[in-house]
């Protein structure tokens, strides 16, 4: 689960002080799936079922906020697919994961849409023949860094309150993901 900096970070210090804080949750969760080996069934199998668990809770949670939230594209159906065709079971999400908050909302946002990055990275790394929809539903042209101003924009125009929100939301739902990697021994 990859995020990238640059030029936005430079201009919106919100963005800054997301990465800052939210770094060692998303090493974290780097770590806890890097164990999975996308080119073997069984494992990958595995790696899917871990993000199956809080991608739907994730993305019905988004739901709730759409109209405080920049556009994006939904993805749990596609990981649902991409299970089903492997045999596998779509395991049950979790709920109410989340507190009610579209601070929070854009924290979870945050880490699912950085996501697609990584994503990027690790459906190359997929055993031929194995489905790999989830991972390859990347960013259209222009999406991350629109996303990312959009994002800057409501941490630099927020109080303390909404901006410490949002870094609780990135951090939880980092926690979310490695929790359930760890999960899938």
């Amino acid at each position: 689960m990859e995020t990238v900096g640059g030029a936005d970070e430079q201009k919106n210090s919100g963005l800054a002080e997301l990465r800052r804080v939210s770094r060692e949750a998303h090493e974290a969760v780097d770590e806890a799936f890097s164990r999975f080996g996308l080119a073997d069934p069984q494992s990958y199998g595995d790696f899917l079922t871990a993000h199956a668990r809080v991608l739907g809770a994730a993305e019905a949670y988004l739901s709730r906020h759409a109209a405080s939230l920049p556009v994006w594209r939904p993805r749990a159906e596609l990981l649902k697919d991409d299970l089903r065709q492997m045999g596998l079971a779509v395991p049950a999400v979790q709920a109410d994961c989340f507190p009610e908050s579209d601070g929070t909302a854009m924290g979870v946002l945050y880490v699912l849409e950085g996501s697609r990055l990584g994503g990027r990275v690790l459906s190359a790394r997929v055993a031929e023949g194995l489905p790999r929809a989830y991972l390859s539903a990347f960013h259209q042209k222009g999406e991350w860094p629109v996303f990312l101003e959009r994002l800057g924009q409501y941490l630099d125009e927020s109080d303390a309150g909404r901006r410490q929100a949002v870094m609780e939301g990135a951090i939880a739902t980092f926690a979310l993901f490695r929790k359930n990697a760890e999960r899938q021994d």
